[in-house]
């Protein structure tokens, strides 16, 4: 498999990108997987991935019906976050959020991933209380968050 590198990105932006190797291939279906993924977004694509990863089953068929992260993938926000209310939940999600941190190299695929913060405007007082529920909530499940007053929104904005 051919490394990407800014110098190959260079190089072949020269050549009109036609010296790439195929990303991924596209075979004949065969009549039986161990494993039929319906969806190639991104529940689909990691749930293959983590398979042939982590329990060595990689007889695996990814079907769809339109292209690659073209359905909900696609269309949301991009944010990947974990800061959600539910033990369960924060401790999944937190999981997962941190297998971003090096799917880029272990796929050498740009992912895209860049960590951010996001901020979140309360314009009530019923708002405010939200948050700041959140705030604790984050706080029991080792999620970084802070809750900060106008002063400081003006500052980082």
């Amino acid at each position: 498999m051919k490394r990407y590198s800014a110098f190959a990105v260079a190089r072949e932006a020269f050549r009109n990108h036609m010296g790439w190797e195929r990303a991924w291939a596209s075979p004949a279906p065969k009549k039986k997987y161990d494993v039929i993924i319906i969806g190639a977004g991104g529940h689909g694509l990691a749930t293959a991935y983590y398979l042939g990863k982590n329990f060595g089953i990689t007889d695996v068929a990814v079907l769809e019906k339109g292209w690659l992260g073209g359905g909900n993938t696609g269309r949301n926000t991009t944010i990947i976050r974990s800061n959600y209310l539910q033990d369960p939940s924060a401790a999944i999600y937190e999981k997962a959020r941190g297998l971003y941190e090096t799917l880029s190299q272990d796929l050498n695929y740009n992912v895209m991933f860049s960590p951010r913060g996001v901020m979140m405007l309360a314009q009530t007082q019923h708002e405010m209380r939200g948050y700041e529920r959140t705030v604790h909530a984050n706080a029991l499940q080792g999620v970084k968050t802070e809750f900060i007053g106008p002063d400081r929104v003006k500052q980082l904005v």
